[in-house]
């Protein structure tokens, strides 16, 4: 039994979610987190927005991998 969260904005995002490509997010989530990276080894004492940015894409991405895992479990549970 799964339970989740049933607030407005939860429901928003979420159908922005499903209506977006998860592979095309996972992309765009590594464009994010791919130069935060780059920008942030330059200087990694230094509190940044750039550690924000990295936060955020890490975020969407752990969220687009959760959709690709769970459409691949879905799949292999019709056969």
């Amino acid at each position: 039994m799964r339970l989740e969260l049933n607030n407005q904005t939860y429901m928003q995002f979420k159908t922005i979610f499903n209506k977006i490509n998860p592979w095309i997010g996972l992309l765009g989530s590594l464009c994010l987190i791919i130069p935060s990276l780059y920008d942030i080894l330059d200087d990694p004492l230094l509190l940044t927005t750039d550690h924000l940015i990295l936060a955020v894409g890490v975020f969407f991405m752990i969220l687009f991998l959760k959709q690709i895992f769970d459409r691949i479990i879905n799949l292999e549970g019709m056969e």
